[in-house]
């Protein structure tokens, strides 16, 4: 037998090709699969065209869904305005931290660490701002 590659052939001249051809007569109703036991005529439901994007609630009713809207705008507002706020800080933290640094290759100095704490700080609040919350597992190496 050849070697197995891709231009050797599937089948060597030593191998026998069988075709089998079924001797039960087709059923006089059509149904190809009788012979498994399938009695019933095999019907493909049709498709059912579903939209996962609607979620069948068009406008906001009832008091329950009133009460959730009033009780969450709050908190959904609170979430912006720290989002906002943080990223303020963050920006001016890292602005001041790196203003004037040209010495990349050394480590930075003390100082400018304790000011970019202050921007991982602002990015965990960002995190939680956006429901991560588990986020704050502070650094005790800034004490240090």
């Amino acid at each position: 037998m050849a070697d197995a590659d891709l231009t050797a052939p599937l089948l060597s001249p030593d191998h026998i090709v069988l075709t089998v051809h079924s001797s039960a007569a087709p059923s006089a109703d059509g149904n190809p699969y009788r012979a498994l036991g399938c009695d019933d005529e095999l019907l493909v439901p049709p498709p059912t065209t579903l939209d996962p994007f609607r979620n069948g609630t068009p406008t906001v009713e009832g008091l329950y869904e009133w009460v959730k809207t009033v009780l969450c705008l709050p908190v959904a507002l609170l979430r912006l305005a720290l989002f906002g706020l943080c990223l303020a800080v963050g920006y001016v933290a890292t602005k001041v931290a790196l203003e004037g640094w040209k010495d990349k290759e050394n480590p930075m100095p003390k100082w400018r660490c304790r000011v970019m704490w202050i921007t991982r700080m602002c990015a965990r609040c960002i995190l939680f701002s956006f429901g991560y919350s588990s986020v704050f597992s502070f650094d005790y190496d800034f004490f240090n």
